[in-house]
């Protein structure tokens, strides 16, 4: 994904040279920085892909500024960071970020800023929940590591009918937005650490290849959301639930949680259980699926069989 970003940032400079207001020498530090293993920000996706929007538009000045702004972009100094919403370092990306989340015609979550307080306390369940992958399912936390650069800390609606907990976006790649009032526990922020990781992960493997080819306008019943969801929806939510489910079985077979662990973790496992096959029976009856959706569903199915 970050190769692909590189590519095709120097695809839009070579093609856009001598047609839009803009220096493209001076993106050229940018693309080096990512094909040389830079780590960026999501924030750095989410301008990348206005650009690309801005130009199919016609828009071409608005296309110079936000050139002018992935420009200034910075890398990393870390795998990745847990901040507020509305800390410094995000705060000027705000309504980029909610803009991407609330994509959907049909959903509108509010993200609000936490309070200090809540977001220091929740920052460190994150690390606690990171520290119990990395102790327990490495290659999951290693993977994590790979796939997230932000976790960005919000707050919800609770006067709302759907409650946001937590979610991500292509536009957004690497980025992972969670309630600060949600997962309480250790096992509950490790579950939901290989949750929407998941979601990362399948918008990478989905780059080259849509996963499905339902049209968005067919809606079927979700096994982890109450709303009716299109067929890629359906799909993410079964692959993830094959990932929790084996993030749940690793931890509890460690035999380093407490009891009352145990047995949140094992109720947990079973709901994704539930969830799994649930949404496998849709995937398997209405599911179009390319070649790539089919390869990267197999296995999580394999898995799932091997430990109905």
């Amino acid at each position: 994904m970050r190769l692909s970003l590189a590519d095709s940032l120097q695809h839009v400079s070579d093609q856009s040279a001598g047609h839009l207001p803009f220096d493209f020498s001076a993106l050229a530090p940018l693309i080096l920085s990512i094909r040389s293993g830079e780590r960026y920000p999501c924030s750095t996706f989410a301008i990348y892909a206005e650009i690309v929007l801005a130009i199919c538009n016609g828009e071409h000045n608005r296309a110079a500024l936000l050139l002018e702004e992935i420009a200034l972009e910075k890398p990393l100094a870390q795998a990745w960071r847990v901040l507020a919403i509305d800390d410094p370092v995000h705060e000027k990306n705000m309504n980029r970020y909610l803009l991407s989340m609330n994509n959907e015609s049909d959903t509108d979550f509010f993200m609000g800023s936490p309070s200090a307080d809540l977001a220091d306390r929740f920052g460190q369940r994150v690390r606690a929940g990171y520290s119990l992958l990395a102790n327990e399912i490495p290659e999951l936390a290693a993977e994590f590591d790979e796939l997230v650069s932000d976790v960005i800390m919000v707050v919800g609606d609770d006067k709302a009918k759907y409650q946001f907990d937590g979610g991500s976006s292509y536009f957004l790649w690497g980025g992972l937005f969670l309630n600060a009032t949600s997962h309480e526990t250790e096992v509950a922020m490790a579950e939901v650490m290989a949750h929407e990781s998941a979601h990362i992960l399948l918008y990478a493997c989905a780059a080259d290849e849509a996963l499905v080819k339902n049209p968005d306008e067919d809606l079927f019943p979700s096994p982890l959301r109450t709303d009716l969801r299109p067929m890629d929806g359906i799909y993410h939510a079964t692959f993830v639930s094959a990932r929790m489910h084996w993030a749940m079985a690793q931890l509890i077979s460690s035999g380093r949680l407490s009891d009352s662990a145990v047995v949140a973790a094992e109720a947990a496992r079973l709901e994704d259980s539930k969830n799994f096959w649930a949404g496998h029976e849709l995937v398997a009856r209405h599911g179009q699926l390319t070649r790539t959706g089919a390869e990267v569903m197999q296995g999580a199915l394999s898995y799932m069989e091997s430990v109905r």
